[in-house]
């Protein structure tokens, strides 16, 4: 405790502008910033939060989300009640609050959910029909159709600096395939495959946008390396021909290998193992499935992480009987 008093004390800070150097000013509060220690001691300092509230608290470094299923007036008021507990939290430990950001956002398939105000200090929080978490974009009836377009965005300008990078003074005789994809897999792919375990079940019809960016970064490998003559332009006759698995089977591929992450402790997440249980037939059947798919009652829960996780892997153990997903090693291609 000592060493950590130490570490924290006796520190002080300036403003250096244009060659300009204001006066030294003591740190009162706060961990330095870039240090090994500053996530850690960050975590230690509000974990005590979750227990302060009676609806669900999630904590990610500096990011709070309280969330809580509204079915009534009485539950906004009940949620608003854990607003105002965590403002007094941060009065006590000296943690200022900025309202400004922060928003309310609301997850239903209803038609007419129910509408509440939510106020920190004071201060209503914007309502937001999309909102950025981690790196993916979540929308009000989960279609994933905001973060698709996102990525699909992204990554055409990312495809669109790779291609203008490669043709630079270089010649087509002189390009490196392996080299070339290489760029591909971690600068564009990468972004389109971000959390995909999360959004892979929006529709196909946003899903096919993302496999365009992979086509046409083929269709330009193809006209700018010497690598033969492929049969057709088609996207499943570049893939054949250049060896690359499509982005819809990595996708499937990304599915299994997290489920069996959860099951062999890798992903350490009680909550994520108990939503993946074992399947026991009370009488033998011809089909043998590992998992329980859950009943869903719309489309987008069908398509969703849980059903949609469980029902690959059955299908995966179904064609690949001697399998062991508890002891096997299973690698994605490249």
């Amino acid at each position: 405790m000592e060493w950590f008093v130490s570490y924290l004390s006796d520190r002080r800070q300036r403003v250096i502008v244009n060659g300009k150097t204001s006066d030294w000013k003591p740190v009162t509060s706060g961990v330095p910033e870039g240090s090994l220690l500053a996530p850690l001691l960050f975590s230690m300092f509000i974990n005590d939060l979750p227990s302060y509230m009676e609806s669900g608290c999630l904590l990610y470094a500096d990011d709070v989300k309280i969330f809580r299923k509204i079915t009534s007036p009485a539950d906004g008021l009940l949620l608003q009640r854990d607003l105002s507990l965590l403002s007094a939290w941060s009065v006590r430990w000296g943690l200022t609050i900025n309202p400004a950001k922060c928003k309310s956002f609301t997850m239903t398939l209803r038609r007419a959910p129910v509408q509440t105000k939510y106020c920190i200090n004071s201060t209503e929080l914007d309502h937001v029909s999309k909102i950025r978490d981690l790196g993916v974009t979540l929308d009000s009836k989960l279609t994933f159709a905001s973060h698709v377009s996102d990525i699909v965005s992204r990554a055409n300008r990312a495809l669109g600096l790779l291609t203008r990078s490669f043709q630079v003074g270089t010649s087509t005789s002189k390009f490196n395939r392996s080299a070339v994809q290489a760029a591909y897999f971690a600068n564009v792919r990468s972004i389109l495959e971000y959390c995909s375990v999360v959004w892979a079940g929006a529709a196909s019809s946003h899903t096919v946008r993302v496999d365009r960016v992979q086509h046409k970064f083929l269709i330009w490998l193809l006209t700018h390396t010497s690598s033969g003559q492929a049969n057709s332009l088609s996207y499943g006759s570049l893939l054949l021909h250049f060896k690359i698995p499509s982005l819809t089977s990595r996708r499937v591929q990304h599915d299994l290998l997290f489920l069996r992450n959860i099951l062999r402790g890798k992903v350490d997440s009680r909550v994520l193992l108990e939503s993946f249980p074992l399947h026991v037939p009370p009488r033998s059947t011809r089909t043998v499935s590992l998992f329980t798919v859950p009943r869903a009652r719309v489309r987008t829960e069908d398509l969703g992480m849980f059903c949609r996780l469980s029902r690959a892997m059955n299908a995966f153990l179904g064609s690949a009987f001697n399998a062991d997903i508890f002891l096997e090693l299973l690698k994605p291609r490249c």
